[in-house]
């Protein structure tokens, strides 16, 4: 270590203990103010589809009149400037930073920082969506990279695959000042805490309880991440642990989205959720729901379209891991424990199938799904779960509707069960009005 970094590492830590002042950031690992022709041409790529986009290198466009890129387009795309980072640490956190400036940004993501899904386990990750016409502001995005330490990092008016909104946008945006660097909790605002499976990366200010409160909800999340490999008999990403990240890029009415990192809309109520951990023993339906959907055969075996709906699946991961864990959930303002999940499904099943109802609904499906495991026990869904995950997808056979592909389970159930469920477990006319709802 040189002088200069000796003094550098010497005088974070004086500052990480004077009152008052925060621990300094961690030092840039790649920055590019647009001031040089030359090295913007060596460090970005352009991504132009067909006519509709334009990427310019302007001079004196950016911050302060200072060089900057700008991007356009009269009609949606996904237009974009990229470099490609290496050495980065798998696991490690970083963030992604510019400045952008908008005018007339319209739909989609609009302007938006985000990564090239090359080797990431999160491929929807991105920074807060800039719209409408704007001044210079400050966006960011946190990310893990690739496990094998690489990253692309992208500037872009739009979005390249599709989203809720579409992701793709029009109208005219500036970039400028780009930084990444490696994550130092303090210095970042970061608040960080690890267990045997979890890495929790939040926003500070969404964490008010203690550390120990913290980590008792990361031993109950320990466990039903346990229980799914039970359930499923295998993990995901390798056994790699699964970041929860916080983040401002998840479009409006999106709780989370599972991946790794998990991401959590820090627009929602995160800090609540948080503090019911604590004060409820609640164990957080929604942080169980989205680590149930990384159990799903893709994150697994990197295959597996068997899965029709893995909203009702990750719940259905998550009420075997109640029932075995004696967990804890909260829905409509009550606390269920244990197998007592059972009778929150049961809501669902009344109000439609049990009504008479041929209406699709993937709760009241999971309630018939748990009368098949109080006749014949979990052991038949882990068996099913087993033979479906070795199955690769040229091996499905064609499965053209949703009830096609319930049955296509269910066979598997029924296999291990030793007799046919669709016959013992449902009563008739149930599977009528099943096959109505799923066929419409």
């Amino acid at each position: 270590m040189n002088l200069k970094t000796t003094t550098a590492c010497a005088l974070g830590a004086l500052l990480c203990t004077l009152p008052g002042l925060s621990a300094a950031k961690s030092p840039v690992l790649f920055a590019d103010n647009f001031d040089k022709r030359k090295a913007y041409d060596k460090n970005w790529e352009a991504d132009t589809p067909g006519d509709a986009g334009v990427v310019r290198y302007s001079a004196d466009g950016g911050v302060g009149g200072s060089g900057c890129v700008e991007i356009s387009s009269d009609t949606r795309s996904s237009t974009t400037v990229r470099h490609r980072l290496t050495g980065l640490t798998p696991g490690a956190l970083y963030r992604f930073s510019a400045s952008v400036k908008c005018e007339n940004v319209e739909q989609g993501r609009g302007a938006v920082l985000f990564l090239r899904p090359d080797g990431l386990e999160q491929p929807w990750n991105a920074s807060e969506f800039a719209y409408g016409t704007s001044d210079w502001k400050r966006v960011y995005m946190d990310f893990v990279p690739g496990v094998d330490g690489t990253a692309t990092v992208c500037c872009g008016l739009g979005f390249p695959w599709g989203t809720v909104n579409g992701g793709k946008a029009l109208g005219r945006a500036w970039f400028d000042d780009v930084e990444v660097r490696k994550v130092a909790d303090a210095g970042e605002g970061i608040y960080t805490r690890e267990s045997r499976h979890i890495v929790l990366r939040f926003d500070r200010d969404k964490v008010t309880i203690s550390d120990e409160a913290v980590d008792a909800w990361l031993a109950k999340l320990d466990r039903i991440y346990d229980a799914y490999r039970d359930l499923v008999g295998d993990v995901p990403y390798g056994g790699r642990k699964i970041t929860i990240l916080t983040t401002p890029g998840i479009e409006p009415g999106y709780w989370a989205l599972a991946g790794n990192p998990i991401l959590w809309n820090n627009h929602v109520a995160v800090r609540e959720v948080i503090e019911r951990t604590e004060s409820h023993d609640d164990w957080g339906f929604g942080i169980m729901h989205e680590i149930g959907h990384v159990f799903s055969a893709g994150n697994i075996r990197h295959y597996g379209s068997w899965n029709w709906n893995d909203e009702i699946f990750a719940n259905f991961r998550m009420s075997y891991a109640l029932e075995a864990c004696d967990g804890v959930m909260s829905q409509r303002n009550r606390l269920y424990r244990g197998a007592e999940v059972r009778d929150y499904y049961k809501i669902f099943y009344d109000e439609t199938i049990g009504a008479g109802k041929a209406v699709n609904n993937g709760d009241a499906l999971h309630y018939t799904f748990l009368r098949i495991k109080d006749r014949y026990g979990w052991d038949v869904y882990k068996k099913a779960f087993r033979a479906l995950y070795e199955i690769d997808d040229e091996h499905l056979p064609v499965l053209k509707t949703a009830y096609d592909k319930m049955l296509y389970f269910l066979s598997f159930v029924s296999e291990a069960a030793g007799e046919d469920v669709t016959v013992t477990c449902y009563a008739p006319g149930e599977l009528e009005l099943i096959r109505e709802s799923l066929c419409r």
